[in-house]
């Protein structure tokens, strides 16, 4: 027989190399696909140890506690736009009413001057002796404002708990800023034919208990400070509280522009609240109207599907602008995939679904939070109208 050629040579030596080392071989190949599956192990537990709120992206250690909070990257928005470009989940305090993060918030449900009596002084300031009150304007900061509020309140012994306090100041400093910008706005793309004078914008606090949510909104941008555009306030709910006008009335005491002429009450059930509004906004002409009108929604623990409520009502007015801050999520999560009920919880899936209802009607939807030693429901869903 003839030879074979030069490559079929090689290829019978290759063969017998590989016949004699085969042992050698299996035994490479089995190391090779350990580690592989070792790393694959290693990646899979890594997933699912991330908490199931959001992955967390970088850490940030808070100097007060010591305790480790997620810090998520959520937006490629910039603070040029007033837009956060991080999620806390658990962020500190930026108010001048600081709670103890050690103590659960069952502990701070005592009035605001019981607060005060009871805190160190080398903590905070203590403003019970204080006789002169402060002299506020359209110039005044937002800080000395709420500093001032706060302190006010304690003097005057009203009838509301620290958490209460801490929990409006807080929604405000989150948001608050965000949703008149985003008003301002709506208010200068609106097309008419005035001179753009005598500008409203309407803060609707729905289920707002006695209001004070609604009161800081108003007491933190006074008559002045945006040119031509004056800012009132609109309660809602079943109710109102006798703790209303105490904390109206103590309110306008240093901020005289949150008076009766630019705050006012209703007291009926959110239903019958948005259908009256809803109808009175179809028969009016615009046109017709003095300066023009952008609606803010906010809304502060609407238990259950009464937040659900207030976003279709935030929908049917066009509002400009809305935050809502969730609770009792027990039956809320319906619309949500299985899966991702699953994998987020009910709270957060609930949540998740409400973003996505507000981006089908042309909203730009995102989160914040305010501290936890508050309430453990944080989470407040803010949106923007795109147009």
């Amino acid at each position: 027989r003839p030879l074979p050629s030069p490559s079929r040579r090689a290829r019978l030596e290759d063969r017998l190399l590989l016949s004699s080392t085969r042992p050698l071989s299996w035994i490479i190949l089995c190391e090779h696909h350990f580690s592989t599956m070792f790393l694959y192990a290693l990646t899979t537990i890594a997933l699912f140890s991330i908490p199931r709120n959001m992955p967390p992206l970088m850490r940030d250690v808070d100097s007060t506690d010591r305790k480790q909070r997620h810090v998520i990257s959520t937006s490629d928005y910039g603070a040029r736009k007033n837009h956060p470009t991080t999620y806390d989940d658990n962020p500190s305090f930026k108010g001048p009413l600081r709670l103890d993060q050690r103590e659960s918030p069952d502990s701070h449900r005592n009035r605001i001057r019981h607060y005060y009596c009871r805190v160190d002084d080398e903590k905070h300031h203590n403003p019970l002796s204080v006789d002169e009150l402060p002299k506020l304007g359209p110039s005044t900061p937002t800080g000395t404002i709420l500093t001032s509020i706060v302190d006010h309140l304690a003097r005057r012994d009203a009838p509301v708990d620290a958490k209460e306090v801490a929990e409006s100041i807080e929604f405000y400093l989150r948001c608050g800023k965000r949703l008149i910008g985003a008003a301002r706005r709506v208010l200068k793309n609106t097309a008419r034919g005035d001179d753009g004078k005598n500008n409203i914008i309407t803060i609707q606090d729905l289920c707002s208990g006695h209001g004070l949510t609604g009161l800081i909104f108003l007491a933190c941008n006074p008559p002045g400070r945006f040119p031509e555009t004056s800012v009132r306030t609109v309660l809602v709910d079943q109710f109102q509280p006798k703790s209303h006008s105490i904390l109206r009335d103590c309110l306008s005491e240093i901020c005289p522009w949150v008076s009766e002429d630019m705050v006012s009450f209703d007291s009926s059930p959110l239903e019958d609240y948005a259908s009256r509004a809803v109808s009175e906004l179809r028969n009016t002409d615009p046109d017709l109207e003095d300066g023009k009108h952008a609606s803010i929604i906010i809304s502060t623990h609407a238990c259950g599907s009464l937040t659900d409520k207030v976003l279709e009502y935030a929908m049917e007015v066009e509002a400009a602008s809305l935050a809502v801050m969730p609770c009792c999520y027990t039956g809320t999560d319906g619309g949500a995939p299985y899966g991702v009920r699953r994998m987020l919880g009910v709270s957060l899936s609930a949540d998740v679904r409400r973003s996505f209802y507000l981006q089908d009607h042309d909203y730009l939807a995102d989160f914040a939070a305010i501290p936890r030693s508050i309430t453990p429901m944080n989470r407040i869903i803010v949106a923007e109208r795109r147009r």
